[in-house]
């Protein structure tokens, strides 16, 4: 259970519930070949789950057409970690009530699957990678967000970022540790989104490096252990 209260700059900032969410307002286009509205987003895809699965197709997904204008989701994750891949299935099961496939490959893991309505869900999706065009979220998408920034951060994290911990030796020859978050992704867009829902959660996060984000500060990293931590 995540705490409902998060220590910032001193002082205790109380972070109220999300909002309910009515998704007949948000609901997107239908953008399948042909339109099925019928069949199309409902309330299980507009939740927590799809803002987590965002966060992973963001990172390391790819989106591609298959035969009859059916599309295939891609995401990869790390073979040595059984939770995330658990946790990739499971929002793609809620999202689109199927149940993903899973191909093995040296060193990840590939979970699939094939859907119409791909497109409603990730409009995102063109062709290239997406580090050379441009990534926008649409409306709808920022308010789910904003009722679960948790979740987006957390997808990006769990396919694009890491928690390690630093050592350090200061000149005086002590020696000490602290945890610290990295993301990494090269399209400045995608990092841009990742600060924006930050700082919806009071996290700060600084460029380490051209394509790295790097969160050290002390409360931020608190806050992202409350619902991410190492990986595993």
């Amino acid at each position: 259970m995540v705490s409902n209260t998060i220590v910032r700059k001193g002082m205790w900032v109380r972070i109220p519930p999300a909002a309910p969410i009515d998704p007949l307002e948000i609901r997107p286009p239908c953008r399948a070949v042909p339109p099925d509205q019928i069949s199309c987003i409902d309330e299980r895809g507009l939740g927590a789950q799809s803002v987590y699965l965002l966060g992973l197709y963001l990172g390391d997904g790819v989106i591609s057409r298959g035969a009859r204008d059916v599309w295939r989701l891609r995401i990869s994750q790390d073979r040595r970690y059984p939770r995330l891949i658990d946790d990739c299935k499971t929002a793609i099961t809620e999202v689109t009530g199927k149940k993903p496939g899973v191909a093995t490959r040296i060193g990840c893991v590939d979970i699939y699957c094939y859907w119409k309505h791909w497109p409603c869900v990730f409009p995102q999706l063109g062709p290239g990678p997406k580090h050379l065009r441009r990534i926008e979220l649409e409306a709808w998408q920022w308010r789910l967000v904003e009722c679960h920034p948790r979740e987006l951060v957390k997808g990006l994290i769990h396919s694009d970022g890491c928690r390690v911990t630093n050592r350090v030796r200061s000149p005086a020859g002590r020696r000490y540790e602290y945890p610290r978050y990295f993301f990494t992704n090269h399209s400045a867009d995608i990092r841009s989104i990742f600060v924006k829902a930050c700082g919806m959660l009071g996290v700060e996060c600084r460029s380490d490096h051209r394509y790295d984000l790097s969160i050290a500060q002390r409360r931020s990293v608190a806050i992202l252990d409350e619902f991410i931590g190492p990986k595993g």
